[in-house]
């Protein structure tokens, strides 16, 4: 044992030294949809405010938890040095550390997987069962790219686990097997012994065994599901599924967007079809504000090419016959009007009026070229409604236009830059682009949004 191992943990010097970063991140993670902060800050101060994980406090409130935090900060401490298994706390501020940079993700995870992993991690260093390369925990940063704690947990966990004596004490608990086919196994644990069993190998607070198990708080919400690669893309790949809270962790406790997966594994629509859409919308089958193309039916994002070809496209080649209905389909009146009542301002300047006016120019022009040129207008819209991935990304990202539309405005408007040469058109030129570019989008959202049970409804603030 080195001699700085030693050395008493003194608590005032830590709150000196590393309590003001300590509260900050508390206070910044209770804003977390995931991890359960206010939960844990309740045991921790009693009486704390408690905020839903769902909820994001304002301002003040924030300012109300920073305080509530610092005037108690020895409780705070106290739980860090309640997950070191060490009667002299030499762990505590590494644990602290590793809190503020970010190593340890969660303030639940304190308690729970980083106390276990502690509490083997130190039976094993006394029992020098530990190979050199682990041995100085001190080396051990939060380097959250690399997960680096969490690596370094699973590989003591993986010693811990081939024991003689651990292998004699597994208990399965009790299960439900969800479903099975040759790429994956899904498995819904009843009870913690069976979250645990399932759990081996990673940084779950569901799979604690030798500290605070979350696996109550979690099923009270909901069901767990573990899923089980049966061909897995790296040593000891599992997942995590909790609908009510929106959680899908990997083995490190690293959240992974649920799209993903199935994107993987398509089966995981069918079967959880019901979850994902109560995970999606709210009561009275509003939009949480969350939404996804995971709302479609599993058959519509199985037959989406079809769909997009034989019945979305033809009705959009209907709106591009003529000008009229290039215009009415776009709702472009809004961008007229703008500009027309900018013109009809009796305190215009020569410049102004000239690029005003150049504005509405531009506006038929782009409006004729659209009806004119439709190929170049469907080869940018096509790839895009046939692209589950960017209608995904476009939902994520409030409903604007996505990669594909930006990278795609010089073939919707070919020769526009070049059509007008003094820096005023050139402006104009872009400032419509961009504008009738998103009218495109918000109508095309029209039209795909009763395909995905309205998914874009909640984004139409943005429009």
């Amino acid at each position: 044992m080195r001699f700085r191992e030693l050395l008493e943990y003194k608590r005032d010097k830590t709150a000196t030294n590393l309590g003001e970063q300590l509260i900050n991140t508390i206070v910044q993670s209770v804003q977390s949809p995931i991890g359960n902060t206010s939960q844990t800050l309740q045991r921790i101060i009693p009486g704390i405010t408690y905020f839903s994980p769902s909820s994001r406090p304002d301002d003040a409130e924030l300012q109300e938890i920073h305080a509530t935090l610092g005037a108690h900060i020895h409780n705070v401490l106290q739980f860090f040095e309640d997950a070191d298994p060490t009667p002299n706390k030499q762990y505590t501020e590494w644990i602290i550390r590793r809190y503020i940079d970010g190593g340890i993700r969660y303030l639940e995870d304190v308690d729970s997987t980083v106390a276990e992993n502690l509490a083997i991690y130190h039976e094993l260093k006394t029992r020098r069962m530990i190979p050199p390369e682990l041995m100085d925990i001190g080396k051990i940063k939060g380097d959250t790219g690399n997960n680096s704690v969490a690596r370094f947990f699973r590989n003591v966990y993986n010693i811990y686990r081939d024991l003689p004596e651990q292998q004699e004490k597994i208990d399965k608990g009790s299960s439900k097997e969800v479903y099975e086919d040759d790429e994956i196994r899904i498995v819904h644990p009843a009870d913690q012994k069976a979250a645990c069993y399932y759990g081996q190998g990673t940084q779950w607070c569901t799979a604690s065994t030798k500290s605070r198990n979350y696996f109550k708080d979690y099923n009270d919400d909901g069901a767990l599901y573990i899923i089980l690669p049966k061909k897995p893309g790296h040593r000891g790949e599992k997942y995590q599924l909790h609908f009510e809270t929106d959680s899908y962790m990997n083995e490190n406790d690293v959240g992974v967007p649920l799209y993903s997966l199935i994107k993987r594994w398509p089966q995981l629509h069918k079967i959880f079809k019901g979850n994902i859409f109560n995970a999606y919308r709210g009561d009275e089958d509003i939009p949480t504000g969350n939404p996804s193309i995971l709302l479609a039916e599993p058959e519509t994002l199985e037959n989406w090419l079809d769909i997009t070809a034989d019945k979305i496209v033809p009705k959009i080649e209907k709106e591009l016959a003529s000008p009229t209905s290039v215009y009415n389909w776009l709702d472009l009146s809004q961008i007229e009007d703008s500009i027309q009542s900018g013109l009809d301002s009796p305190d215009l300047t020569k410049d102004q009026k000239f690029t005003m006016e150049k504005k509405l120019d531009g506006l038929y022009s782009i409006i004729n070229h659209i009806s004119e040129n439709k190929q170049n207008t469907t080869n940018v819209i096509y790839p895009l409604i046939d692209d589950l991935d960017e209608l995904e990304k476009s939902l994520k990202n409030h409903g604007d236009a996505t990669s594909t539309m930006i990278n795609n405005i010089p073939r919707m408007f070919p020769g526009m830059d070049t059509m007008m040469n003094d820096i005023g058109d050139r402006y104009v030129t872009s400032d419509l682009r961009i504008k009738v570019m998103n009218k495109v989008w918000y109508a095309l959202t029209r039209e795909l949004n009763p395909y995905f049970a309205n998914a874009w409804d909640p984004l139409s603030k943005y429009r």
